[in-house]
């Protein structure tokens, strides 16, 4: 009894350690990952001299947008960096944020003449900046994003309806809604939204794609011949997020997956062919996302397989931020649950 007993434990140590030792390497496999990524972003989409993110490697000519400010927060807090957030807080804040009348602003990109924002950019900020302050226990960030919406919330509507941006030279809301830009994160932070949500339920809507925006003065949703699918993705999601159903889409988009294995940029909104002949890892990130949201576990893993290849292509050396450091965020969900 004595002997099986001692076997026993032999059989459960050795497991026990089987299982650390491969939990230690997974570990190490996503800490190598993070410090990569921290390397590329450093060294080759960041401008020294202020710390910002240019839309290209090795181009610090090329355009410097809210938009990869706030993907990357997104990015370092889920690898728990707060010495790279608050480097990166500091520069966003130095260059990027304008006060006028005691309110807040936040410019898509970074030059004089700009003198908008971008609702889309302006709630992914504030909701990592939301983030950032409970895990990092900073409350300077919570501050900042709380200023921020509640600018947005005060002048950024137009007949009772959240807007696309906000001309501060102008004091003037834009005259139209993108669906796309409805998001949860939307809902869940910016008070007063039930007249906005409104415009995301399309009664009667049976087409394949979806219109892109609301046009507030004219009362009517405006369709685009192409249709870029990151839109169309995060429109279907957002619906989903809300109650209702995108049955023809996901139809089409289950189909279009099983028939070809790839979803390319953009399609044509009547021949539901597509329109550009590229592939795209972001296209990839929010595809993986959806399938994920959805159930689809299968055709998310295929998914991740075919960004792999692709991310592996020499022509992704040159990506847009945008598109690699989507990448890197679908990398980073394999080893922590976002």
């Amino acid at each position: 009894m004595k002997v099986r007993k001692l076997q026993w434990g032999l059989v459960i140590l050795v497991i026990f350690i089987f299982i650390s030792v491969g939990f230690y390497f997974y570990i190490e496999k996503g800490r190598k990952i993070d410090n990569k990524v921290l390397s590329t972003v450093k060294n080759h989409y960041t401008k020294v001299e202020n710390g910002l993110i240019h839309a290209y490697p090795d181009q610090s000519e090329s355009q410097y947008l809210s938009e990869s400010i706030g993907l990357y927060m997104e990015y370092l807090i889920e690898s728990k960096n707060k010495e790279a957030f608050d480097e990166l807080y500091y520069a966003f804040q130095q260059h990027f944020i304008v006060t006028k009348r005691g309110k807040t602003f936040i410019k898509w990109q970074l030059d004089d003449q700009t003198n908008t924002n971008a609702l889309i950019d302006d709630v992914r900020i504030v909701a990592a900046l939301q983030r950032a302050s409970d895990i990092f226990h900073e409350p300077t960030y919570k501050q900042l994003a709380v200023n921020i919406r509640d600018t947005l919330t005060f002048v950024q509507k137009k007949d009772g309806y959240y807007t696309d941006f906000y001309d501060w030279s102008f004091e003037k809301p834009a005259a139209r809604i993108t669906l796309s830009y409805l998001t949860s994160d939307f809902f869940s932070l910016f008070p007063n939204t039930e007249q906005t949500k409104e415009l995301l339920i399309l009664p009667g809507y049976t087409e394949v794609f979806f219109p892109e925006y609301y046009n507030i003065d004219e009362k009517s949703y405006v369709k685009s011949e192409t249709v870029h699918m990151i839109d169309q993705l995060l429109i279907s999601r957002n619906r989903n997020n809300i109650g209702c159903n995108s049955d023809v889409f996901n139809e089409w988009l289950m189909k279009e997956w099983m028939t070809s294995h790839k979803l390319y940029g953009q399609y044509n909104r009547h021949t539901l062919q597509p329109a550009v002949s590229y592939e795209s890892l972001s296209v990839y990130y929010y595809l993986h996302d959806y399938f994920v949201q959805f159930n689809k576990q299968k055709m998310a893993d295929e998914v991740m397989d075919r960004a792999k290849q692709l991310a592996g292509n020499p022509v992704q050396q040159n990506a847009h931020f945008f598109d690699y450091i989507h990448y890197q965020l679908l990398e980073t969900s394999r080893f922590q649950k976002r």
